[in-house]
C-alpha cells in the first residue's frame, strides 16, 4: 500500500470517529402557555438545538421553527440545568378575537374587542431554561417566546407575553 493511500485511509477513519462521537439528544413534548402545543427538538452536543412546534393560539394553528443556543447553568452528575436563547419564525392561521386599548374623550381608556381571522406569518425569539433529570428521561422547561407577526396581511402585532411551561421525553443517542 502506498503512503498516500495509507494517509487517506487514516484521514477517513479519523473523520468517521469524530462524526460518531457527536451526541444528539432528541426531545418530544408539550408546551402550555399563550401558545400551547406539541414540540420536537434535536440538541447537538448540548450546544445547539433545532426545535419544531405545532402551536395552537387564537382559535388557530401555527407551525414554528426555532434555532437555539444552549449554555450550562448548573451541570453536575445529578443536575443538568441549561439556559437557551435563539430565534426563528412561524406561519399559520388564526380565527379568534383580539383586544386593542383605545382612548375616548368622554370615557377615557377602554378595550375594544375585534374579530381576527386569516393567515399569519411572523418572527419569534426565545429565551428559556430547562432542567433534565439524569435517572428519568424527562426535561422540564420554562420559556419566554416573544413574537412579531403579520396577521391577515393587514395588521402587525407584537406579543411580549408568551410565557410557557413544557415537559418533554428525551431520547439520547451516544
Amino acid at each position: 500500500m502506498s503512503m498516500k493511500k495509507a494517509e487517506l485511509l487514516l484521514f477517513v477513519i479519523l473523520l468517521s470517529l469524530g462524526l460518531s462521537a457527536q451526541v444528539y439528544e432528541k426531545q418530544v413534548g408539550i408546551r402550555l402557555g399563550v401558545t400551547s402545543g406539541f414540540s420536537g427538538k434535536v440538541i447537538k452536543d448540548d450546544r445547539t438545538a433545532i426545535e419544531g412546534s405545532l402551536g395552537f393560539r387564537n382559535g388557530g394553528i401555527q407551525l414554528y421553527g426555532l434555532l437555539e443556543s444552549y449554555h450550562p447553568l448548573i451541570q453536575t452528575r445529578k443536575a443538568h440545568w441549561m439556559i437557551y436563547f435563539g430565534g426563528g419564525g412561524h406561519v399559520g392561521y388564526i380565527n379568534g378575537y383580539d383586544k386593542t386599548r383605545r382612548w375616548s374623550n368622554t370615557s377615557g381608556y377602554y378595550w375594544e374587542e375585534y374579530r381576527v381571522s386569516g393567515p399569519v406569518i411572523g418572527i419569534d425569539g426565545v429565551f428559556g431554561t430547562d432542567y433534565t433529570f439524569y435517572k428519568v428521561p424527562i426535561t422540564l422547561s420554562v420559556e419566554f417566546k416573544p413574537f412579531l407577526e403579520l396577521q391577515t396581511f393587514q395588521t402587525l402585532k407584537v406579543n411580549f407575553w408568551d410565557f410557557g411551561f413544557g415537559i418533554a421525553y428525551r431520547f439520547r443517542n451516544k
